[in-house]
C-alpha cells in the first residue's frame, strides 16, 4: 500500500487536471478582468507576506514527506537521519493528497511557501465559482472573493507549508464542483473526482461527503470519496494504536473538549471583525435560501468537529487556522446577501486586510530563534533526541533522531550510529514539543541516565540543549527499557 497509494494520488490529481479545463469552460463568459484583478491580488499579498514557518510540528514533518516522495517516490517520513548510511523512516501519520501534489511541484523546482501561496490564491477562483452557482450573481461572487481573497487570516498561513492552504483549496474545489454539477450534470465527474482528491488532503473533508448528501448529489458523485476515506480512518486507527498525543486514550475525549472549548471557540469568532463580514451576510443568507442554509449547515459541523480536538480552541497557538475551514463555506454563502452590497464590502475588507499582521507563534519562534543561534555547539556528528527531528534538522543542520527509537532499543540505536561514525555523545533539545510530552520526555532522561552523564550546553530559560556524554562501561548501571509505544510525537 505504501508504493501504490502515492502512485493512485498522482493518477488522481492528473485526472483532476485534465478534467479542469473543460470544467473551467462554465466560467469563460463570467470571469473577466475584475477576477484576474482579485486573483492577482490575493498572490501579492501572500507573496508580500513573506515565507515563514508558524505551524512549526506539522510544516516539517509534510516537507519531510513530501521530500521523499519528490526524491525516491516513498510515502516515508524519517524518523531518525542527517548522516549517510543511518536513516530510520516510518509510514506517515497523514493521509497523502498534500505530500503528492507538493512533491510533484517540487521536482518542476518549485519550492514549499511558493506552493502554499498559489493554492492559497487560487481557492479565491473556486470561492467566486461556487458563490456564482449559488446566486447566480457576479457582483457578490466577486465580493465574495475579494473578501476571502484579503482576509488577514487566509493571508497569514497562506504560505504556511502545513495542510491549510491545501485543504482550503480543496474544500473550495468540492463546494465549486459540487454545485457547478447541479445545472450541468456532465461534469460529474469532475466533482467526484475533486471530491474525492479533498478527502484525502485533510481526513475531516470527509463531510464533504455528507455534504454531497445533502445537496442530493448523485452517489456515483460521492462514491469514490466515500471508499477513499477508508484510508484516513485506517490511519487515524493505526495512530489510536500507537497512542499518538490526539489519539490517545487521555486526549481522545471529543465530548470534553467540546464542552471546554465551545464557548471560547464562539467568542473568537464573534471578536474579530474580519470574521463578521462573513459571519453575518452568511447568516442573513441562511434564513431566506436553502443552499446558504446547508452551507452554513457544514460549516457549523466543521466548527464543531474541530472543538472536539485535543488542540481546537481557536485563540491558543496555532489553532486560529482552523478558522479558515469553517469560514470557506460561509464566504461561499454570503454571497447572495453580498450582492446587494458589494462595494461597502469590498471597501470594508480592502481596510481590514491592512490590519497588522499577526507575528508568529511566540513559543514556536523563540524555539526556532533559540535553537539556530545554538546550533554551532552541537558537535557535528552528534544526533540530537528530540520530538521534532525534521524541524532540527533544517534549522540546525545536525543529525536528529525520535525519542521513541532510543526508548525503543537504546543499545540497537548507539550500535547503528556508532557504525557510520557518529559521535558517541547524545543531545537532548528541550523545546516546546518536549514539554507538551512530560511523560515521554522523563521516561527518555531514566533511559538514558544509566549510561550518560548530562552537562548543560545552552539554555534560554525556556528551552535548553544538554549534552550527554558515554560513561565508562565500568561505571554504567541498569538497562534501558527495551519496548515502548512505537511512536511518540
Amino acid at each position: 500500500m505504501a508504493e501504490a497509494y502515492p502512485a493512485a494520488l498522482a493518477l488522481l490529481l492528473a485526472a483532476w487536471l485534465a478534467l479542469l479545463p473543460g470544467a473551467l469552460g462554465r466560467l469563460r463568459e463570467r470571469a473577466g478582468f475584475l477576477l484576474g484583478a482579485v486573483l492577482l491580488a490575493a498572490l501579492a499579498l501572500r507573496l508580500a507576506a513573506g515565507g515563514s514557518h508558524l505551524v512549526y510540528n506539522d510544516e516539517f514533518e509534510h516537507l519531510d514527506i513530501a521530500r521523499h516522495l519528490a526524491s525516491s517516490g516513498r510515502f516515508v517520513e524519517t524518523l531518525a537521519g542527517g548522516l549517510p548510511g543511518y536513516d530510520v523512516v516510518a509510514r506517515p501519520t497523514w493521509p497523502g493528497g498534500h505530500h503528492v501534489a507538493l512533491a510533484a511541484f517540487m521536482k518542476l523546482g518549485g519550492g514549499a511557501f511558493l506552493w502554499s501561496a498559489l493554492l492559497s490564491s487560487l481557492s479565491v477562483l473556486f470561492v467566486f465559482w461556487a458563490a456564482l452557482e449559488l446566486c447566480d450573481d457576479e457582483r457578490g461572487a466577486l465580493a465574495a472573493a475579494f473578501t476571502w481573497a484579503v482576509l488577514p487570516l487566509a493571508v497569514r498561513y497562506g504560505r504556511a507549508t502545513d495542510l491549510t492552504s491545501s485543504s482550503v483549496f480543496w474544500v473550495a474545489a468540492s463546494l465549486a464542483a459540487l454545485h457547478a454539477r447541479e445545472k450541468e450534470p456532465r461534469l460529474n465527474a469532475f466533482a467526484a473526482v475533486t471530491l474525492a482528491y479533498a478527502v484525502q488532503v485533510r481526513p475531516e473533508n470527509a463531510l464533504l461527503i455528507g455534504y454531497a448528501a445533502l445537496i442530493r448529489a448523485p452517489l456515483a458523485v460521492y462514491a469514490p470519496a466515500l471508499i477513499g476515506a477508508f484510508i484516513p480512518a485506517s490511519i487515524a486507527l493505526a495512530n489510536r494504536a500507537d497512542a499518538l498525543p490526539g489519539y490517545s486514550a487521555a486526549t481522545t475525549a471529543p465530548l470534553s473538549h467540546l464542552a471546554r472549548q465551545l464557548g471560547p471557540n464562539l467568542a473568537f469568532l464573534a471578536s474579530r471583525a474580519e470574521f463578521l463580514l462573513l459571519l453575518v451576510p452568511a447568516a442573513l443568507a441562511a434564513v431566506t435560501r436553502r443552499p446558504a442554509a446547508r452551507l452554513a449547515a457544514l460549516s457549523a459541523a466543521l466548527f464543531l468537529l474541530y472543538g472536539c480536538f485535543f488542540r481546537g480552541r481557536f485563540d491558543t497557538g496555532t489553532e486560529d487556522r482552523y478558522a479558515l475551514s469553517i469560514l470557506l463555506p460561509l464566504a461561499v454563502a454570503s454571497a447572495p446577501v453580498l450582492a446587494g452590497a458589494a462595494i461597502p464590502a469590498v471597501l470594508l475588507a480592502a481596510g481590514l486586510a491592512f490590519a497588522a499582521p499577526a507575528p508568529p507563534e511566540a513559543e514556536h519562534e523563540a524555539s526556532r530563534r533559540f535553537l539556530e543561534k545554538s546550533a554551532r555547539l552541537i558537535p557535528e556528528r552528534s544526533f540530537v533526541a528530540a520530538f521534532n527531528p525534521p524541524f532540527v534538522r533544517e534549522v540546525a543542520g545536525r543529525p536528529a533522531a525520535a525519542p521513541f527509537l532510543l526508548l525503543e532499543d537504546l543499545p540497537a540505536f548507539e550500535a547503528r550510529r556508532a557504525s557510520v561514525g557518529a559521535d558517541p555523545r547524545l543531545v537532548l533539545y528541550k523545546d516546546w514539543a518536549w514539554r507538551s510530552r512530560p511523560e515521554d520526555a522523563a521516561r527518555l532522561e531514566k533511559a538514558l541516565g544509566a549510561g550518560y552523564d548530562a552537562s548543560a550546553l545552552a539554555d534560554n530559560g525556556l528551552d535548553s540543549l544538554v549534552l550527554l556524554t558515554p560513561r565508562p562501561l565500568e561505571r554504567r548501571s541498569g538497562s534501558a527499557p527495551r519496548s515502548s509505544p512505537r511512536r511518540s510525537r
